[in-house]
Formats: C-alpha cells, sequence, structure tokens
C-alpha cells in the first residue's frame, strides 16, 4: 500500500526543471546522429535546441535553437511547449504546439521519437551573470553589495567571495545612498 502512494505521487508530479539531452543515430540519413537538447526553466520558459554531427552540406540535419512556453498536462502525462521564437534555419514554426511525452518516473522526456533524459539543473541566472563580467566590474559588485574584496586579486577569488555570499543569504545589493542636495543660497542684494 505505501509503495502505491509513493507511485501515485510521483505519477501526479509534473517532470523537474532542467536540461534534458538525448541523441539519436542515422535520424535522417546514415551519420547523421543528432542531439537534442531540451532546457526546461522557472517561469514557464523552454528552450529546444538540434545538432547534427554530419553537416548539412554532406547529408545531415541543419542545426536549430527556438524558444516558447510550457505547460504540464496532467491528463496526458507531458509537456505542451508553445514556440514563441522560431529559427529561420529550421526547426518548429511560430505559434505551433510541441508535445513532450514525459517518462514513468518523470526523469525523461521524449521528443521526435528520442528519449532525453534529465542531465542537470537549470542554469543559475546568478552565475551567467558572473561569467560576463570584468575583473573590474566583479569588484565593483562585490563593493555595491557590501563586501570587502580586500585580498582578492584572481578572478575566481572574487566569484568565490560573490558565491559564498550568496549562499550564506548576505548578498545583497545596497542601493546607493542620495546626497543631500544644496539648498539654494540667496543671492547677495546689492546695495
Amino acid at each position: 500500500p505505501i509503495a502505491f502512494i509513493k507511485m501515485a505521487e510521483a505519477a501526479s508530479s509534473q517532470p523537474a526543471l532542467g536540461t534534458y539531452l538525448g541523441r539519436r543515430p542515422d535520424y535522417s540519413c546514415p551519420g547523421d546522429h543528432v542531439s537534442w537538447e531540451i532546457v526546461l526553466l522557472a517561469g514557464g520558459h523552454c528552450t529546444i535546441d538540434c545538432r547534427s554531427e554530419l553537416s548539412p552540406s554532406k547529408g545531415g540535419t541543419q542545426a536549430w535553437h527556438i524558444e516558447g512556453t510550457w505547460e504540464w498536462e496532467e491528463d496526458d502525462e507531458e509537456i505542451v511547449v508553445s514556440v514563441t521564437k522560431e529559427d529561420p534555419l529550421g526547426g518548429p514554426r511560430r505559434d505551433r504546439d510541441i508535445n513532450l511525452e514525459a517518462g514513468e518516473d518523470r526523469s525523461t522526456l521524449s521528443f521526435k521519437g528520442t528519449c532525453c533524459t534529465w542531465s542537470s539543473p537549470p542554469p543559475d541566472p546568478f552565475e551567467e551573470e558572473l561569467k560576463v563580467l570584468t575583473l573590474k566590474e566583479l569588484k565593483a559588485k562585490a563593493e555595491a553589495c557590501g563586501l570587502d574584496p580586500a585580498g582578492c586579486v584572481e578572478r575566481e577569488e572574487f566569484l568565490g567571495l560573490l558565491k559564498r555570499a550568496k549562499a550564506s543569504g548576505a548578498l545583497k545589493e545596497k542601493k546607493p545612498e542620495k546626497k543631500p542636495e544644496k539648498a539654494d543660497k540667496p543671492e547677495a542684494s546689492a546695495a
């Protein structure tokens, strides 16, 4: 009875957010080994990428990237992705729905006959932001958050400082203090 309850609970849950990867050998022709990457993000955002090991000039599938919104359909046990941004090189077109069938344990999604398995959690927006900052910008961000970057010289040291502060909950960006405006001085009257 307990195992039945746990199975019922698992069946009612939706697939985890994150990246699902799948590979299909000889997709459109011999040697056209296609890889699918499906990323489910919070807020209902989704991306799907297609890549082939064989170049299109040799008969391989053209690479493409689409974006969309996703919803979990409890009754059908599938995710429905509505395409919002199409790729001019290929893939599903805008305003089309794509059905991704979920596996029994919700760790797999089926796309175009390929089983895509969950492989990693969704990207952290904070870490993605840090990746593109220069060393000078990392130092400024640390100072803006009230952290003391003294002793940090290398990029990894600044990243470590910011990541530790975020993990401990101490990372709160301070708003710049407003300086009091100078009062207008009355003009001296000419006598």
